[in-house]
């Protein structure tokens, strides 16, 4: 009886062992499956040559004295040849510094700056939307979902969407530009929320709360989410983004909400 006993129960155990990895697998396979197919980044993004997490950011210097930085949730593939210097931005948000950029806003030899500003190579940002041609210039780029949103800092830039390479968009200091692979917005005054998030910090002027939530939720791990009741709250100030948390916190004791956590991967903004 022991014995049979003993045996009935392994055969459960293994049959609840197969189980788990059976759901363990499928999960494994689902999540790679969306991330494959999400309209932002894929495979590109997966397999670029510079990246970053959720939360993380970096600096990249480029061969020809250039400089990238990347945001939350990054992707970029860099080519640099005898013809052009091209960045391809799979994902997220990046803010450039051409050589040329760099040495007029530092101590450089004359010479030197004479290089950098001769280098006769075009400077190219490709985005799964269109390209960027940067003349000389600091910008900041955006690239999530179906949208390439481009802010100038300095100089200038020609940009175009994907599918309509004849319609070039000349953008100057100061202006910025949202553009899909086939439209080119109008132009319009440069947000600064598209360069701030270099100094550690999330400027918002009259964002809907849900707007305002989306964007923390690309700084942290897990979901985070605000309640649709809520949702219409306007909010204005600078939040932390290199500590979400304490920004949900700030929120929380200026407006009639309250956070909820189920875990620290499952986080909710939910009506007071």
């Amino acid at each position: 009886v022991g014995a049979a006993t003993l045996l009935t129960a392994r055969r459960r155990r293994r049959r609840v062992l197969r189980d788990l990895y059976a759901v363990a697998g499928a999960g494994l396979t689902v999540g790679l499956a969306w991330r494959l197919a999400a309209p932002e980044g894929g495979i590109p993004a997966l397999l670029a040559d510079h990246r970053t997490g959720p939360g993380e950011s970096a600096t990249i210097d480029l061969p020809d004295g250039s400089m990238l930085r990347l945001n939350t949730r990054t992707a970029v593939d860099v080519a640099f040849d005898a013809s052009r210097r091209l960045v391809s931005l799979r994902e997220g948000e990046i803010l450039v510094e051409t050589a040329r950029a760099r040495a007029a806003g530092t101590e450089t030899s004359t010479q030197t700056l004479t290089a950098t500003r001769e280098d006769p190579r075009p400077f190219l940002i490709d985005t799964p939307q269109g390209r960027i041609h940067a003349l000389g210039t600091r910008l900041a780029i955006r690239s999530i979902g179906t949208r390439t949103i481009c802010a100038v800092l300095q100089d200038a830039v020609d940009a175009y969407p994907l599918r309509q390479p004849g319609s070039v968009t000349r953008l100057s200091a100061g202006r910025q530009v949202t553009f899909t692979q086939d439209v080119m917005g109008t132009p319009q005054p440069a947000d600064p929320v598209y360069a701030d998030w270099v100094s550690g910090v999330l400027v918002v002027n009259g964002w809907r709360l849900e707007e305002v939530v989306q964007e923390l939720a690309r700084y942290r791990r897990g979901r985070l989410a605000c309640d649709p009741a809520i949702a219409d709250i306007r909010i204005s100030g600078a939040l932390p983004i290199s500590d979400t948390d304490k920004a949900l916190a700030v929120i929380a004791r200026a407006f009639p909400v309250r956070i909820v956590r189920r875990t620290r991967y499952w986080v909710s903004v939910v009506p007071a």
